[in-house]
């Protein structure tokens, strides 16, 4: 038996989705992504970028879909993720890797990266269990010789 959820909220996060309903019917066939151009680094969060906050107060689970597609002639690009969470939506803190090494804890910024397939549309999902009012997600694009890829990235949230 697995868990449920009573709520689930799927948002686009990088880019956009567009729905066009037919005869008030809503399928997966329907809905046109449209994805941002990733930069080689992490941007300030805009329209045009990879970077969104979002609110996930009150939720336990964080499930980012990705739609990652390198630049044309490209070869073994990535795509580049991190997360930082924050209490009240202004100062945001990075979520922490463990290693451990006699008894000893180091913490470093967790950063997922994701190798691509070669000049193709390829797909990840990244879950992680949440704790904070506020989440920053943020993606960049690595490996880059002249032509950017792009990413429409999905985010649902589950619990309440």
């Amino acid at each position: 038996m697995g868990l449920y959820y009573p709520n689930t909220i799927p948002n686009a996060v990088w880019g956009s989705v567009a729905i066009v309903t037919l005869d008030d019917k809503v399928t997966p066939s329907t809905a046109t992504r449209t994805s941002v151009t990733l930069e080689s680094t992490y941007q300030a969060e805009s329209a045009t970028v990879a970077t969104k906050t979002i609110e996930t107060s009150g939720y336990s689970k964080l499930n980012l879909d990705i739609l990652y597609t390198m630049g044309a002639t490209e070869t073994s690009n990535s795509i580049e993720v991190k997360f930082e969470g924050s209490p009240d939506g202004v100062n945001f803190y990075g979520i922490p890797n463990e290693s451990v090494s006699g008894g000893a804890s180091t913490l470093t910024a967790r950063e997922f990266t994701f190798v691509g397939s070669d000049a193709a549309a390829t797909t990840i999902s990244i879950g992680l269990d949440i704790f904070y009012k506020y989440m920053k997600i943020w993606g960049k694009e690595t490996g880059v010789a002249s032509n950017k890829g792009t990413a429409y990235g999905e985010v649902t949230l589950a619990g309440k």
